[in-house]
């Protein structure tokens, strides 16, 4: 297997990973469950600077942790926090481009519907309500700093 297709199919077993996470899954890392040990932690520590810096409304801080959590910070930066990985964006002003509630579920349930050949794992198993969450936080992501 190519060493791109390798790569890719990491990043999709831990998006998967990361969805089960975000929907309320526990990930045991050496006999703990803490907080400390989740995917995410780290990111999830970063919503309330996100929240400030980027002048967030109320509405998007639970979608903020569902990106957090989620691992898109694994291949996206947001407000400086996270990698960039696969030339994926940084989302920060993401929501300037107004591409619209409905459209930013329907790409983050299944990417390479609406962009074939994308890299980025489908999350639809993150359920139509947190989908809806973080597309009300990628919306309002203009990049407010």
């Amino acid at each position: 297997m190519p060493r791109r297709s390798r790569r890719v199919l990491l990043l999709c077993l831990l998006g998967g990973v990361a969805a089960g996470v975000a929907a309320g899954a526990t990930v045991v890392f050496g006999g703990s469950s803490t907080p400390s040990g989740t995917l995410g932690a780290q990111a999830a520590r970063d919503v309330p600077t996100w929240v400030e810096d980027e002048h967030l409304p109320r509405t998007a801080v639970a979608g903020a942790t569902v990106f957090a959590v989620a691992g898109c910070t694994a291949c996206h930066t947001y407000d400086g926090s996270g990698r960039s990985a696969l030339n994926a964006p940084d989302l920060t002003s993401i929501g300037s481009h107004r591409l619209g509630i409905g459209f930013e579920i329907r790409f983050l349930r299944c990417p390479t519907c609406v962009n074939p050949g994308s890299p980025m794992p489908h999350f639809e198993r993150l359920g139509a309500a947190r989908l809806r969450q973080l597309a009300v936080f990628l919306e309002a992501s203009k990049g407010a700093r």
